[in-house]
């Protein structure tokens, strides 16, 4: 995509949501700070799951993809 100057738009911002076990529920436990990149996101979620981090991405719009299997939504 791109706008009426004909360069790319940027893709948005991104941050890594970890989530909590608690008992039966998971809830948010910490936020990670804005990444410039969708991609980048990705490449440190992948880090944190590896490590055992529940994690999803949240978009500059608010909407929350979850990637590890489990989480609620």
């Amino acid at each position: 995509m791109g706008n009426r100057l004909g360069t790319a738009r940027p893709e948005g911002m991104w941050k890594l949501v970890f989530y909590e076990r608690t008992g039966k529920r998971m809830t948010v436990d910490k936020t990670a700070p804005w990444l410039p990149s969708k991609a980048a996101a990705q490449s440190w979620a992948q880090f944190y799951i590896r490590q055992g981090y529940f994690v999803g991405l949240q978009a500059q719009d608010g909407s929350v993809e979850r990637l590890t299997p489990g989480l609620p939504g």
